[in-house]
């Protein structure tokens, strides 16, 4: 990349930065009149106060407005444009009225199907250096592909900042793996919502002064699909399935999980509860910050397990590398749980102990 196409891209960063920080507040006003405010209504809930909801609709104007500016107008641009728009009205209704779950989600597959129209298409992957075309299944992955990292950014939206900042560190990793294979495009779109998120995370982290609401989560989702379809599954890498698996490899867990927990206890899948990933950290003692910073490194180290995964980084022995990073992964969050664990038992003995003796000093 020359210093020109680099200066084009910071500034487009900045662009969409820039917009969404000085959105948001108007936004903010606006979800107040609309009604559009987030109670806390029950316990699955992390806050204690009325937050304003539908923040995505600044990220997806600022999106919007720099692609507009910045980008070439091609058919990925129209078919987030399009499926964007008809996820925003539908995020800005749900976070209104609370909208049924099938009618969610076959909104979500007609922005899928509207991708799909724009020529955005899982038609072939390629595993282990072999070409596989899925033929028929073209249209049903792709519509599965999308429909599930839609969700999958919603559910994850659980603590202030965490669906904003995952899909900003998301888009680092799609920008970089991208520009590894010369699509400057699918670069350049994941830069611009990485700058577009980052302008609202200011007003999003902990303590929330508005909500992404399903508003930005399925928008974001959305975007994050649509580039990875273009500028990863497309790529004649050696696996190239499994880079945007690594990539999103945090929210996908946690809604793989959701899913069938979900089954198991005889619940419908679309079933709210609070046994996800972040409501476990912080039973387990963290704080709503280091909940959502211990999620962000994770969410990191995966897209940083994709880009090595390429063959265009550690060309020798990339195979062996990735999975030894992959192991360093899992061992690191292992030893945090059992510590994690550890110091709540600890801190329930202690609290049983003083209930004890409370109980015998009121006798």
């Amino acid at each position: 990349m020359n210093g020109q196409v680099l200066v084009y891209g910071v500034s487009a960063v900045v662009c969409a930065f820039l917009l969404s920080y000085l959105l948001t507040p108007a936004v903010r006003a606006l979800a107040y009149k609309l009604g559009a405010v987030d109670l806390p209504k029950d316990g699955r809930r992390m806050h204690d106060r009325s937050i304003p909801l539908i923040g995505g609709l600044a990220v997806f104007i600022s999106f919007s407005v720099t692609t507009f500016l910045f980008a070439e107008i091609d058919s990925e641009i129209y078919a987030i444009w399009t499926g964007g728009t008809i996820l925003i009205i539908l995020g800005i209704l749900d976070d209104i009225f609370d909208l049924g779950p099938w009618i969610k989600l076959a909104v979500q597959v007609a922005a899928a199907v509207c991708a799909i129209y724009q020529g955005v298409v899982i038609r072939e992957v390629y595993i282990f250096s072999r070409y596989v075309d899925l033929g028929r299944l073209s249209a049903p992955v792709t519509i599965l592909w999308i429909v599930v990292l839609v969700n999958a950014f919603n559910l994850i939206d659980g603590l202030d900042g965490l669906s904003s900042g995952v899909c900003a560190i998301s888009c680092v990793s799609l920008a970089f793996v991208a520009i590894l294979y010369g699509n400057v495009q699918s670069a350049l779109v994941a830069a611009v919502l990485f700058g577009a998120c980052t302008g609202f995370l200011p007003y999003n982290f902990f303590p929330a002064r508005i909500f992404i609401g399903n508003t930005g989560a399925y928008f974001l989702g959305f975007v994050l699909a649509v580039i990875s379809i273009n500028g990863v599954f497309k790529i004649s890498a050696v696996i190239s399935f499994l880079l945007p698996v690594l990539i999103f490899a945090l929210p996908l867990i946690d809604t793989i999980f959701a899913f069938f927990r979900r089954i198991a206890h005889g619940q419908a899948p679309f079933t709210a509860d609070k046994k996800h990933l972040h409501h476990r950290l912080i039973e387990l003692g963290l704080s709503q910050r280091h909940a959502v910073f211990v999620m962000y490194a994770v969410s990191g180290l995966f897209g940083l397990l994709a880009v090595i995964f390429t063959d265009r980084i550690l060309p020798t022995e990339r195979t062996l590398k990735s999975l030894f990073l992959l192991a360093v992964i899992f061992m690191i969050c292992a030893v945090d749980f059992l510590i994690l664990r550890h110091n709540k038992m600890l801190r329930d003995k202690r609290q049983d102990k003083n209930e004890d003796n409370n109980g015998r000093t009121g006798m």
